[in-house]
């Protein structure tokens, strides 16, 4: 009699287990997947007319797994995207910052193109899978500013303020290095005036 409730205990509980990992199959997992790039800094407009993070050597690279680490392929492009850290320092435009494709056979892709938005960030950014951070690598070491200083998606008079006031100060101000070279400079004024008036398409 115990051998037998003992076997039907064991039967139960491999049951559970297979309908447990059938339920994980497909199903991304945040805590294996992975994200990738090199480190730097990336400038971004509310119009989408900074560079690019192909163009900055930065591009990410994704892989996006079950729990069973099963890669997943055919994850979609728009459930894929970067943001700041989850402190809140950068507003982004609606589908700015997007993977470059579905995922393919080995659940990879990459993000290798501009962004839309506003704000600054030197905390490093994470990859989101349909809003969920992927915590199976550290956070991504890229910095972000954009002319936008404020992060109001609109670069206008408040942001000109933050910026003279920077441009004026001897100390270096991140913020308001827009070409990332370390300096505010006639080249940071430049890239200013042209987004200027910049908005979220």
């Amino acid at each position: 009699m115990m051998n037998k409730r003992l076997l039907g205990l064991i039967a139960a509980a491999v049951l559970v287990l297979g309908m447990t990992s059938l339920a994980m199959a497909g199903i991304p997992d945040p805590t294996q997947s992975t994200a990738s790039s090199a480190t730097g800094c990336f400038d971004m407009t509310p119009g989408g007319t900074g560079t690019t993070l192909g163009n900055e050597g930065l591009t990410i690279s994704v892989t996006v797994v079950d729990g069973g680490n099963i890669p997943i392929p055919g994850y979609p492009f728009q459930d894929i995207w970067w943001d700041d850290n989850g402190n809140g320092d950068l507003a982004l435009c609606q589908g700015g910052t997007v993977a470059d494709a579905n995922t393919n056979g080995s659940g990879f892709t990459t993000i290798s193109g501009g962004a839309a938005g506003g704000g600054w960030t030197q905390a490093g950014l994470r990859v989101y899978l349909a809003g969920v951070p992927v915590t199976g690598s550290p956070a991504l070491g890229i910095e972000v500013n954009s002319p936008d200083i404020n992060g109001d998606i609109t670069v206008n008079l408040a942001d000109l303020g933050d910026f003279a006031t920077d441009f004026n100060d001897p100390a270096y101000n991140f913020r308001s290095d827009f070409t990332c070279d370390g300096s505010e400079n006639l080249a940071d004024v430049g890239d200013f005036a042209v987004a200027n008036a910049q908005s979220c398409p």
